[in-house]
């Protein structure tokens, strides 16, 4: 496996990258030929209360995967299988496979809530949608967007480095905000010039997901950090730039 790890991670960081960039277009209805209002040629076609039922479950299987291969306790267990060195890889490598299937299985929901096409103003939320993705792909490089997304574990394990601590810094965005990631997605989700009833479920979702995330980060934050970390939310908002607010929440 040591032999493979590099070629192994390069892989799953290009389909894991590449779903997520299929999501950002699909979303927003850019540049492909299928967005989330007109489904892909293999979407799974329900209508009505079904469409609302398959829809949130496929975000939801979608979420759970990100939580469940995300949380310490299952990592711990995970890495008795798949070796440390590709655990991460392994993990974009799912996410991309459920990110393209959620994709190519969404069921439009077509129905107009808003539609501010041709308008300055739907200029201004297609804006603000590039802007919010922007906001999250810069912040993945605050933090160590190779480790992140699993290729320096790789890396260290090729050239026999051992992996140094993470030490806790809080770079340009996360002086201003704890989650500036999910601050980036939230953005995103909500500017939206066309919204159907279909974006409006998908928005819903992934705001409830960003929020449960969110929360279970903290918990785990605080457990590995402490009181560091307990003082930086006391300081630093959630996911809501402006001044102190209590104990930051």
């Amino acid at each position: 496996m040591k032999l493979f790890a590099i070629p192994y991670s390069i892989l799953c960081y290009l389909i894991g990258v590449a779903s997520l960039v299929a999501m950002i277009l699909f979303v927003g209805g850019l540049f492909l030929p299928w967005t989330i209002n007109t489904g892909s040629p293999v979407s799974l076609g329900l209508t009505g209360g079904m469409a609302l039922i398959g829809n949130v479950a496929l975000v939801t299987i979608w979420s759970l995967q990100h939580s469940i291969m995300a949380d310490p306790a299952f990592k711990r267990v995970w890495t008795r299988i798949v070796p440390p060195a590709v655990e991460r890889s392994t993990y974009m490598l799912v996410v991309g496979g459920l990110t393209f299937a959620l994709l190519a299985l969404w069921s439009p929901m077509p129905d107009v809530i808003w539609d501010v096409s041709g308008t300055w103003v739907a200029t201004a939320l297609i804006a603000g949608y590039l802007a919010g993705w922007t906001i999250t792909f810069i912040s993945t490089f605050l933090i160590n967007h190779f480790h992140l997304f699993g290729l320096q574990q790789a890396w260290e394990q090729h050239k026999q480095v051992a992996t140094k601590d993470q030490s806790f810094v809080t770079p340009f965005f996360y002086k201003f905000v704890r989650h500036p990631m999910m601050t980036g997605v939230l953005i995103a989700l909500w500017c939206a010039p066309t919204l159907t009833v279909g974006r409006l479920v998908f928005n819903i979702a992934m705001t409830i997901y960003v929020i449960v995330g969110i929360m279970h980060e903290e918990s785990t934050l605080i457990e590995e950090l402490g009181e560091e970390y307990e003082e930086y939310r006391k300081t630093t908002p959630m996911v809501v730039p402006g001044p102190k607010l209590g104990d930051g929440k």
